[in-house]
C-alpha cells in the first residue's frame, strides 16, 4: 500500500495521470471498511533467461489483455502468495523492471478477491493439532496460493498503473524496500523463539550454562539484534516522497534482510544441535495418553532433577512442530526467500552504495592522485 502510495504520486507528476487520485479513494475504502490484502507480486516468470515480452506464453507475467472506456482486462497469475485464500482484496504490481515494448506487463491495480475471473489455488501447512496438551502455537497454520487472472475486469478507479514501463522497476523495488524494512522487524521475533527454545531445551537438560552452549546462544543475540538494528537504521534514515509517505533507507533494508535470509539455517542448525535428536523420534501424543505407554513415557522422559515429563514432553514437541515438520520446514524455505532472496538483497545493496566514495577515501590515504 504504502509503495502504490509513493509511486502513483511520482507517475501523476511525470505523466499528468491520476493514479494517485484512485490510490487515496481506494485507501479511504480499504481503511474504512477495515480489509485484509495480499501483496500480488511474484510471476511465474517462465523462462529465466527471457524478458516478459521474450516469453513463449505472455501469460508467464501478468499483462493488459484489453483496454476499454470503463477498464482495463488482465491475464496470467502470481505465485507465492501468502494469505491468498482470506484476503478482501488482491494489490497487483510488477514484479521486476520493463522495457518500452512491455508496456501491456507494467500494470497495478487492486481486485476483490471474488471477483469473476480470479481463481485460487493455495498450499496449506499447519501445526500438528494437540489432542490434550494444547498450546497456543498450535492454533493456526499459513497458507500461500497461486492466483489466476482469467481475463480480468478492472475498472479504471482500481487502476494504478497502465503502460507506465519506466515506473514498473520503480514501484517493485519501492514494495521490495519497505517489506525487507518490515522484515527485519518480524524476522528477530523468529529468532527470539528459536533462542528461546534453544535456553529452554538446555536449561531443562541441565547444561544451559554449558560454555559452548552459551557462545552459540550468543550468536544468536546477534544475529537478532544486528537485524532489528538494521530496521531502525532504515527507518532513522528514510527519505520523505512527493507523496509524503517515507520510504526505509534502501541499503539499511536489504542488509538486515540480507542477514536474515543467510543465518536462517544457521540459527535452525544451532536449535537443532542443542536439543538433539529428540525432536524428530518423540513418541506422538497418542502414545503419551495411552495407558498403556504413557507411565513408560512419564517414567524415562526425564532430563534435569525438577522438571516434569510434561514440561519436557511439551517443550520437545514444541521444537518438533516448530523445526521438524511441515511447518517448520516451510518457514524455513520462507525465511531464506520471503521478500526476496537473498541474491536479490546484494543486487539491491550494489544499486545503490557509493562504492566510488570509498575508493576516494583510500586514493587520499595512499597518496593517489588522478591525472585529470
Amino acid at each position: 500500500m504504502n509503495a502504490i502510495g509513493v509511486v502513483t504520486k511520482e507517475i501523476d507528476e511525470a505523466k499528468g495521470t491520476k493514479y494517485h487520485d484512485n490510490f487515496i479513494e481506494f485507501l479511504k475504502y480499504y481503511q474504512a471498511n477495515d480489509l485484509v490484502g495480499s501483496t500480488a507480486q511474484t510471476d511465474v516468470k517462465g523462462d529465466r533467461k527471457a524478458r516478459p515480452s521474450q516469453q513463449e506464453d505472455p501469460d508467464l507475467y501478468v499483462h493488459v489483455v484489453k483496454k476499454t472506456n470503463k477498464g482495463i482486462v488482465v491475464r496470467g497469475a502470481k505465485s507465492h502468495i501468502t494469505m491468498g485464500p482470506y484476503v478482501d482484496e488482491h494489490l497487483v504490481l510488477p514484479t521486476r523492471s520493463m522495457t518500452k515494448e512491455e508496456g501491456d506487463w507494467a500494470v497495478s491495480f487492486a481486485i476483490p478477491a471474488d471477483t469473476d475471473g480470479v481463481r485460487i489455488i493455495s498450499h496449506i501447512v499447519t501445526p500438528r493439532q494437540r489432542i490434550d496438551l494444547k498450546a497456543p502455537y498450535n492454533i493456526y497454520g499459513v497458507a500461500d496460493s497461486v492466483v489466476v487472472f482469467d481475463d480480468v475486469f478492472v475498472p479504471w478507479d482500481r487502476v494504478f498503473m497502465c503502460g507506465e514501463w519506466e515506473f514498473a522497476g520503480r514501484l517493485a523495488l519501492t514494495f521490495a524496500g519497505f517489506h525487507r524494512h518490515s522484515y527485519c522487524g518480524c524476522k528477530p521475533a523468529v529468532t527470539d523463539i528459536i533462542m528461546g527454545a534453544t535456553a529452554l531445551v538446555a536449561e531443562y537438560s541441565g547444561v544451559g550454562n554449558a560454555p559452548h552452549i552459551v557462545d552459540e546462544l550468543t550468536e544468536l543475540m546477534i544475529i537478532a539484534e544486528l537485524v532489528y538494528a538494521s530496521g531502525i537504521a532504515a527507518a532513522a534514515k528514510a527519505t520523505k516522497t512527493s507523496s509524503g509517505i517515507y520510504t526505509p533507507m534502501f541499503v539499511y533494508s536489504n542488509t538486515g534482510r540480507y542477514l536474515a535470509g543467510t543465518n536462517i539455517y544457521h540459527e535452525y542448525d544451532i536449535l537443532a544441535s542443542i536439543a538433539g535428536g529428540l525432536p524428530s523420534t518423540i513418541p506422538t501424543e497418542e502414545d503419551w495418553l495411552n495407558p498403556e505407554t504413557g507411565p513408560d513415557l512419564e517414567k524415562y522422559f526425564r532430563r534435569k532433577p525438577g522438571i516434569s515429563a510434561e514440561k519436557l514432553h511439551r517443550i520437545y514437541r514444541f521444537i518438533s512442530d516448530f523445526s521438524c515438520s511441515a511447518i517448520g520446514g516451510w518457514a524455513q524455505y520462507a525465511g531464506v526467500h520471503g521478500g526476496g532472496s537473498p541474491v536479490m538483497e546484494k543486487i539491491g545493496i550494489r544499486s545503490e552504495y557509493d562504492l566510488e566514495s570509498k575508493k576516494q577515501i583510500v586514493k587520499y590515504l595512499a597518496g593517489i592522485e588522478d591525472e585529470e
